[in-house]
């Protein structure tokens, strides 16, 4: 069978033998069990990248930010990859890091029980916040979930997870004996963020022993080879300088992340590079020297963040993404000889959630920032590229509204996986568009559900409730049980409410959030005293759709739910 022609239909059935069809996680897969794929198997490789906490605008093409790019700070490989491949403008992901990675990793809303984490982070409001997660209140993915590394794991793929996984209970859980299906784990841990960007005698501080093979200090070799081709404007003194110091966390993981593909690549893999960078801390005792040094020299303009440390942090991280592309592009594929891995590998590169502001990075004309549900905390910018036109229709922009959750269906499908008709996913296969830029998907809107507080020095999230139809962005706050309504083809700041304008469209989008509340039995947050509520049209809470008289009084006491109210 040539699956490779089959690439961009519906999901590929495989031979029974190579279909997981259960639950439960698969077992583990070693280096030297031989692959379970056909003979020939010219399925391709997948590569996804994934930046933390990086802005809508912080990265120096337009291409992904609808022409609101960085002057300060300087991306190459992303612009390359972003010219190169198929850019979205319209890339969404959840507001913070463990509910975003938790949807990437399930394909699943934040709501489903089986996925249970809405927003790191909790702070007292007037509203009690639902709770979250594992029983015991820890961010973590069960074991029962059936991340998309045990579906591809399952369909005979290796699979390795470098840098910050942040849903786990522990490093041992990243991996298929742990319950989440990577053969490889290397620096997955529970943390969140690095306590320090450099090693530290022989280690990285980031709750995981698995980089510390990476850790030792800089040599002349390393730099020459990893550092100085992928380095413009930059002193070569400053970076010859780095012999000697402490290895930074950015280029370790990128290490890393060569080192699982070297080891696999007579097999289809799946490499997921989570790098901790561009999250806090960014200081100037973080950022790589030499970078620094050059932002240090760069003039700043009034217009836009421009931290040295900041800028440093991310060109450091563009510099990753550059080497994994060299290594795709120098390494002949052993399953295809005569053809470099970059001929049959997907690259997907994105960020978790949007950009944290007080670190320095840029959301551009987006409102809000990190933690919030306004534009500035969902939309990330997203990118996919490969040398073959079978995977990615390069030179494009696309426009279509897309989730990180639909990374799940659209590798399942490369890989010709079957997902259990049990196990539901939200996400959509995104095959269709990436090789057609006319093509469109069947889904029509997207949502998102915090029944929770964030509320300090820098966040103002407060539970809520919003969703993307077309144009138009809906939003519901429970403590105020107001809506809001955006026109974000012509308002992308979302400055001007227009659901008292608009009723008809506040009305046909409210109809459809209440399904989907209903439809994933989503948990609200309680009050915490008694209170009389006044309604009339429809209702959710405590998993279900109510339909009220006119002027209908509700009643409710502690514990209870604040409903979602659909007037009309």
């Amino acid at each position: 069978m040539n699956l490779r022609r089959l690439r961009t239909g519906s999901i590929i059935a495989l031979p029974a033998a190579l279909v997981f069809t259960g639950l439960s996680a698969p077992s583990a897969i070693s280096d030297s069990t031989p692959a379970q794929a056909p003979k020939a198997d010219s399925r391709p490789n997948i590569v996804l990248i994934l930046a933390d906490d990086l802005g809508w605008s912080d990265i120096s093409t337009g291409r992904t930010n609808m022409g609101t790019q960085s002057r300060f700070n300087e991306t190459p490989a992303l612009e390359r990859l972003a010219a190169e491949g198929m850019a979205f403008n319209n890339a969404y992901a959840s507001p913070t890091c463990t509910p975003s990675r938790a949807a990437l990793l399930s394909g699943q809303y934040a709501p489903r029980k089986t996925n249970n984490i809405y927003q790191h982070g909790n702070s007292r409001g007037p509203l009690a916040a639902a709770p979250q997660g594992l029983p015991n209140g820890q961010l973590a993915l069960p074991n029962a979930t059936l991340t998309m590394a045990e579906t591809l794991q399952s369909a005979g793929y290796a699979t390795g997870y470098v840098g910050k996984f942040h849903v786990t209970r522990d490093e041992r859980s990243v991996t298929s004996s742990g319950g989440h299906g990577f053969d490889v784990n290397a620096g997955g841990s529970r943390y969140g963020h690095p306590a320090r960007y450099h090693a530290a005698g022989g280690r990285f501080d980031v709750g995981s022993s698995g980089l510390d093979a990476y850790a030792g200090n800089y040599t002349q070799a390393y730099v020459d080879k990893n550092i100085k081709p992928f380095s413009r404007a930059t002193s070569p003194a400053s970076m010859d300088a780095l012999v000697g110091t402490n290895k930074h966390l950015t280029d370790a993981v990128a290490d890393a992340t060569i080192n699982f593909m070297q080891r696999h690549a007579n097999r289809p893999f799946f490499a997921f590079m989570g790098q901790y960078a561009v999250h806090t801390p960014v200081t100037a005792q973080e950022a790589r020297r030499d970078l620094l040094t050059k932002y240090r020299m760069k003039s700043r303009g009034p217009a836009e963040p421009s931290n040295p440390a900041y800028g440093a942090l991310l060109e450091g991280l563009d510099q990753s993404v550059a080497r994994i592309v060299r290594y795709l592009e120098t390494t002949t594929d052993p399953r295809e000889p005569g053809r470099k891995l970059a001929d049959n590998t997907l690259v997907v590169f994105t960020s978790d959630n949007g950009g944290f502001k007080p670190a320095g990075a840029n959301n551009g004309p987006l409102r809000g920032m990190k933690a919030s549900l306004h534009e500035g905390g969902l939309r990330v910018p997203m990118i996919a590229w490969s040398k073959d036109a079978a995977l990615v229709h390069g030179g494009t922009i696309n426009a279509t509204p897309v989730s990180n959750m639909d990374f799940y269906p659209t590798f399942a499908a490369l890989a010709g996986a079957t997902v259990p008709a049990q196990y539901p996913l939200d996400g959509v296969n995104l095959g269709g568009i990436l090789t057609d830029p006319t093509a469109r998907l069947t889904r029509q809107s997207l949502f998102w559900h915090v029944p929770r507080y964030l509320v300090n020095q820098y966040y103002h999230q407060r539970p809520r409730s919003v969703m993307r139809s077309g144009k138009w962005k809906l939003a519901y706050s429970y403590e105020a049980r107001t809506w809001q309504l955006y026109d974000l083809a012509v308002d992308i700041g979302e400055t001007r409410n227009l659901a008292k304008e608009r009723p008809d469209v506040v009305k046909d989008l409210g109809i459809k959030f209440l399904r989907w509340l209903d439809r994933m039995d989503a948990p609200l947050a309680t009050v915490r005293t008694n209170v009389n509520i006044r309604v009339s049209g429809y209702t959710y809470a405590d998993g279900r759709i109510a339909a009220h008289r006119p002027n209908d009084i509700i009643r409710l006491k502690p514990g209870d739910e604040m409903p979602l109210i659909a007037g009309f």
